[in-house]
């Protein structure tokens, strides 16, 4: 009883480190730049950054993409003040000139 809740606890330890590791190296992935806190906080709440950045949209597909995610997927709306600094990062820093090599 005690081996196996001493697994059980150094498994849930590992398993936290990981999930924290992975996250830093998530929000690594977002290019610094205004919103770049914005962009990670929203759309990390439900699936990985690099779904993200993979993306390579336009403004206007970035815009679309928004407007689907509070529509059809139940992200909360932002504020327009939020919306511009999401939109202007996402299009500047994620546009399709600046994908990833691995991700194209």
């Amino acid at each position: 009883m005690v081996l196996r809740n001493a697994l059980a606890g150094a498994s849930l330890a590992l398993l936290l480190a990981t999930t924290t590791a992975l996250a830093q190296d998530d929000y690594e992935l977002l290019p610094e730049g205004e919103g770049r806190d914005e962009v990670y906080a929203l759309c990390s709440g439900c699936h990985s950054i690099r779904l993200v950045v993979q993306q390579g949209l336009t403004e206007k597909a970035w815009d679309k993409a928004l407007t689907w995610m509070v529509e059809e997927q139940g992200m909360a709306e932002m504020d327009d003040e939020t919306r511009s600094i999401v939109l202007d990062y996402l299009s500047e820093h994620l546009n399709t000139d600046h994908r990833p090599s691995w991700a194209q």
